[in-house]
């Protein structure tokens, strides 16, 4: 990995290496950007889905952040051999969410960007059905697409939701709606459905922009490592200037894997500075109600986890996240968090070696 300097910003260049796709894409427009840290078993689950598919995009990038190459050697072992319908790029890549989504914006030059999380596995007709409405948004107001996560069909209400609703700490709205008290709404019980609805949120486990969209806007490097919240934030910053749509056609199902995660404590002191840090950017003046809904969903969520200790204390992981968030929220009252976003510039290029043809290809 090297370095230069580009005005007030450092460019790095970062290396990996690509193999071409030997059948024609149905989507030549449409690139998926999937960045993993040590999920070996999940990306090949992925890739072994994908390749089956009948409308694929026609690039597929692994934006890996992992300290070995037990992720490298397991895709290229995977590839070797293999007739591809995209061309699959790998990209070793610094750790952490948000800068490895970045770094693939920086790598893709197709029209339509999807983002898949590791764990994520999307239904055969995924792709086809967001860049349908792409297509059919002729006015190109439609900056973003989230798929149909299917984990909440027919899943009833956590007993966190339930007593969130039955005490009015949280406004019954639609799903994906984002409230000024710092919640947005479940999509658990939701039916499944044909065609699109607005909403205020994108998952960051399945969701798929316009290209346009990133060259005004990065995902906030606000997020450092593991993140949580970062599609929220970056759903509420671009709800400013586009619509954002759920497609009931695009089904996708998260598997979510519990390697790669943090701890309890560091998780619940992160989410709750997180959360802090968007509710003060998007609700500056959210008004006395939603600011008590806004503390008193701590209190309950600290006083419901500590519940959860108490009835089970062979699980040490509620403990810890019950007093992640106090320290969090303490942290929020001394010293708020605050982060100004760069001007967007391009960050990063790209040196790859292509498998069995040309030695090198620089890819920028």
């Amino acid at each position: 990995m090297t370095a230069q300097a580009t005005g007030s910003r450092s460019v790095q260049e970062l290396t990996g290496w690509s193999k071409p796709g030997v059948l024609p894409s149905t989507l030549p427009d449409c690139a998926v950007i999937v960045p993993t840290y040590r999920r070996t078993h999940e990306m090949l689950r992925l890739l072994n889905t994908v390749v089956e598919f009948a409308n694929v995009p026609a690039e597929f990038f692994v934006i890996d952040g992992s300290p070995d190459d037990t992720v490298n050697n397991a895709i290229q072992a995977w590839a070797k051999g293999r007739l591809l319908p995209f061309r699959l790029i790998y990209v070793e890549s610094p750790a952490g969410l948000t800068l490895q989504r970045n770094v693939g914006i920086d790598a893709c030059e197709r029209e339509f960007i999807f983002f898949l999380d590791d764990d994520s596995v999307p239904a055969p007709e995924y792709f086809s059905a967001i860049r349908k409405v792409f297509a059919e948004d002729t006015k190109g107001e439609v900056g973003a697409i989230r798929g149909f996560l299917t984990n909440g069909i027919n899943k009833p209400f956590t007993k966190l939701w339930r007593l969130r609703f039955a005490l009015g700490i949280v406004p019954r709205g639609k799903p994906g709606q984002y409230h000024h008290c710092g919640t947005s709404g479940t999509w658990d019980m939701v039916a499944p459905f044909s065609g699109i609805k607005e909403v205020d949120v994108l998952p960051g486990c399945a969701a798929a922009y316009r290209s346009e969209v990133f060259s005004k806007e990065r995902f906030s490097d606000f997020f450092n490592g593991y993140s949580q919240g970062e599609d929220l934030e970056m759903s509420l910053r671009l709800r400013m200037r586009w619509r954002l749509v759920v497609c009931g056609d695009a089904l996708v199902e998260h598997r979510e894997a519990t390697n790669g995660r943090p701890a309890g404590f560091p998780r619940g002191r992160m989410a709750a500075r997180n959360r802090f840090f968007i509710w003060k950017r998007y609700s500056p003046r959210p008004g006395f109600v939603n600011r008590l809904r806004f503390w008193m969903d701590h209190v309950l969520a600290i006083s419901y986890y500590g519940l959860c200790f108490m009835i089970r204390p062979w699980r040490p992981y509620h403990l810890a996240f019950a007093s992640g968030l106090i320290l969090g929220l303490l942290e929020c009252l001394v010293a708020p968090p605050c982060h100004h976003e760069r001007a967007v510039a391009r960050e990063y290029t790209f040196k790859l070696d292509q498998i069995g043809q040309l030695p090198q290809e620089v890819f920028a």
